[in-house]
């Protein structure tokens, strides 16, 4: 199994269209977040808004996870990253 995740990662990071699986996922990854806003503005049932919240909380794992496979980081490296361009006060040892 972790040959073929490293050969995912690796056949991925030689890709041309890195920014458009980046953008494929981003999309996903917010359509998943809509659907769940969606779902409690709704008010549907708790079971299902635990569902939908799963669903995003892994695309949005699964995108970390791409992302810095696709720019050869670490995931904390990743997070780092976003974290010091979002919150430009935080000091990078603080992420």
């Amino acid at each position: 199994m972790r040959k073929t995740i490293e050969h995912l990662a690796a056949a991925l990071g030689r890709s041309k269209g890195k920014k458009r699986v980046l953008a494929v996922g981003g999309a996903l990854c917010l359509g998943a977040w809509a659907t769940f806003g969606l779902a409690m503005a709704l008010g549907i049932g708790a079971a299902a808004q635990v569902a939908l919240l799963s669903v995003a909380l892994v695309v949005t794992d699964v995108l970390f996870w791409a992302a810095a496979a696709l720019l050869g980081i670490t995931v904390v490296q990743l997070r780092r990253r976003l974290v010091g361009k979002l919150l430009p006060g935080r000091r990078d040892d603080a992420a």
